[in-house]
């Protein structure tokens, strides 16, 4: 019974503790990586804007035993295993900035968007800079989740920016889109 007691009391004052370390991380995770692309910032939004193109350089909408559904250019939905629809929407809210937003059966999951910068530096080159920031509860496995998630997209991000810039930089790969010469 001793032994007992001791085990109760020892764990209640470790979860406690977790709980109490757990107040001192950040209830934000917030990811940011960026890539320099040789093509023109016009062309580079618009291959943003049109989620029917992500398909060739973002794993997301690469997985071929989904059926995606595609309401408009900025809009997509596609149904997971386990039932649960998933939507992306793209909307533009500067002339070089498009902001995602991404929910799971209507219910935000994160935000994230891209800003498209062009230099006069460096001309015909422009920073492309992917962003997501997401919103933890205050639950301790939350808040030591988000520790390791971070660098789980931040290495999506850095994977996928660099297929999307292999992607614009390849002419034979990278047709133009409707409308395009």
């Amino acid at each position: 019974m001793r032994l007992l007691k001791q085990a109760i009391i020892g764990i209640t004052a470790f979860s406690i503790l977790l709980f109490l370390l757990s107040l001192l991380l950040s209830p934000r995770i917030s990811v940011s990586k960026s890539v320099l692309v040789n093509a023109p910032k016009e062309k580079v939004i618009a291959r943003l804007m049109d989620l029917r193109d992500w398909k060739n350089w973002n794993p997301m909408l690469q997985d071929s035993s989904i059926t995606y559904s595609f309401p408009s250019a900025s809009a997509v939905k596609w149904e997971t295993a386990n039932g649960k629809t998933n939507t992306i929407e793209l909307k533009p809210y500067a002339p070089d900035s498009i902001f995602v937003n991404i929910s799971t059966d209507n219910v935000p999951s994160f935000h994230s968007g891209f800003t498209v910068v062009s230099g006069a530096d460096m001309p015909g080159v422009v920073k492309v800079e992917w962003w997501i920031s997401e919103d933890l509860k205050w639950y301790p496995w939350e808040k030591f989740y988000g520790l390791f998630s971070e660098s789980l997209k931040e290495t999506y991000l850095e994977n996928t920016l660099e297929s999307f810039k292999r992607y614009m930089e390849t002419p034979a790969v990278s047709p133009g889109l409707p409308g395009e010469q």
